[in-house]
């Protein structure tokens, strides 16, 4: 004899597994809806959500009216991934069959001129400038696009640190001595770094440096600054 239990355990399991089965048929069957496009930091910089959707639509010409389990996320996910102004992107579709992206952007920290002007991103790789925004960061020149590495530690101290970032405009290699000299913002002289090495406490003896001259007003009085010797901060006078 069996045992009511057993059976009435087994005709419960049969029924949920059913009524999973049917809603999950259900929802896969559901037609796709809107596309809503958003952006981690909120700001559609240099590539706009018309942009991101007219790019999935075009992949989607034959899916747009089918069913959502004809859709490839991660096919789809790839194909934003392969845009140059994207950095990643996550997407999803929600049980009312709309299909949600959200967007991170690359990030540029210089703009390098090597024959032709691009964009350096936080990752150390090149990214071709945007018709949508341009960046405010630090020019570079005499640098080659091969020779992005050699800089990029310099680039990241400047662009994590506030007062570097307001401050530098431009950073030009000596194709002779291979030393590094830096542009500042508003003032007339320019900063001799050297080599790009001992970097923190170049720029720290370079903040003591330049909060004493403006407290001084002695600013305008500078027609360059060196900070290759060391602890020491070597100045050239305007004649």
């Amino acid at each position: 004899m069996f045992n009511l239990k057993y059976i009435r355990f087994a005709l419960i399991l049969l029924l949920m597994l059913g009524l999973f089965g049917f809603a999950n048929s259900v929802n896969n069957q559901r037609k796709l809806g809107d596309i809503r496009v958003n952006f981690n930091n909120n700001t559609a910089l240099f590539v706009t959500a018309e942009t991101v959707e007219n790019l999935l639509i075009d992949n989607l010409k034959d899916s747009l009216n089918s069913y959502k389990y004809m859709l490839d996320l991660e096919g789809l996910e790839h194909l934003l991934n392969k845009h140059d102004m994207i950095k990643s992107a996550d997407i999803f579709s929600d049980i009312k069959g709309n299909l949600g992206v959200i967007i991170s952007q690359r990030q540029p920290i210089a703009r390098i001129f090597d024959g032709d002007f691009n964009y350096i991103d936080d990752q150390g790789l090149l990214m071709p400038l945007s018709n949508q925004f341009s960046a405010r960061v630090p020019l570079v020149y005499g640098f080659s696009s091969e020779e992005i590495s050699a800089i990029y530690p310099l680039l990241l101290k400047i662009r994590n640190d506030e007062f570097l970032k307001k401050h530098i405009i431009a950073i030009r290699k000596n194709s002779k001595n291979q030393t590094i000299k830096l542009n500042v913002r508003n003032q007339d002289f320019s900063i001799n770094l050297g080599k790009i090495e001992a970097l923190d406490l170049k720029f720290t003896n370079y903040k003591a440096f330049y909060l004493k001259a403006k407290q001084e007003q002695k600013l305008n009085d500078y027609k360059s600054v060196n900070l290759q010797f060391g602890n020491q901060v070597v100045c050239t006078f305007k004649q």
